[in-house]
């Protein structure tokens, strides 16, 4: 009996933890939400992605989100920046403007202080 409790909790806990991290990913759209524009800014998927710099897009090399950072393939080599996420879904860009995931939280807050019905549309 007591090894049937042991591994149920052992169960319960990795569970649990497999839970909090996957919540933590950077996968997702990241959207440039402003009162001059609601534009797609990043997508980053499980190790790829791309994000747009001034109109010019650039592909991410390599995701590693133990550590919250990004590589980007620049006309320079490789450059990895931090990618600060908030628990409401806000982060700095690698071209420094604040952007918003789809989805969350300071996403709708964003849209609504705005004026936006939803992400990518005026």
């Amino acid at each position: 009996m007591k090894k049937k409790l042991v591994g149920f909790i052992v169960l319960a806990l990795s569970t649990l933890i497999l839970v909090a991290c996957s919540n933590d990913s950077l996968e997702g759209e990241y959207y440039w939400i402003n009162k001059y524009r609601n534009d797609l800014e990043m997508t980053i998927t499980s190790n790829a992605g791309s994000v747009d710099v001034d109109g010019k897009d650039y592909a991410i090399v390599k995701v590693d989100n133990e550590n919250k950072q990004i590589t980007v393939s620049t006309d320079y080599g490789n450059r990895t920046f931090n990618m600060k996420l908030t628990k409401e879904g806000k982060a700095v860009s690698p071209s420094d403007h604040i952007v918003y995931k789809k989805g969350s939280k300071a996403c709708e807050e964003a849209l609504k202080k705005y004026g936006y019905k939803e992400v990518g549309k005026e």
